[in-house]
């Protein structure tokens, strides 16, 4: 898959009742929530994939910038505690072959 075709799209997170919740205001529709942070992160690609392809006609391939752990590292550093706080991520999408 050539390199020269990727977006890379920003993903918000936030910790509603106890719920990790991802939206993006780059994909229409995105919505993953789920009680385990890491499910609910491990979603978010392919959800994307399929609401790219639902919504706007295309395949793709996407995959996160960070790790899990490197993102939670990343959401944990913004608070002085160990929850991780409000933040976002960036994911990287690239266009699929066909």
């Amino acid at each position: 898959m050539p390199d020269s075709h990727f977006s890379t799209i920003t993903i918000d997170y936030r910790l509603v009742d106890g719920w990790h919740v991802f939206t993006s205001a780059d994909v229409h529709g995105l919505y993953v929530a789920n009680e385990d942070q890491e499910a609910a992160f491990n979603s978010i690609a392919p959800t994307v994939e399929t609401l790219l392809q639902l919504n706007e006609n295309v395949r793709v391939e996407v995959r996160p910038a960070v790790t899990f752990t490197r993102f939670l590292d990343q959401m944990k550093r913004k608070t002085t505690g160990t929850a991780p706080s409000p933040g976002n991520s960036q994911f990287v999408v690239f266009a699929a072959g066909n």
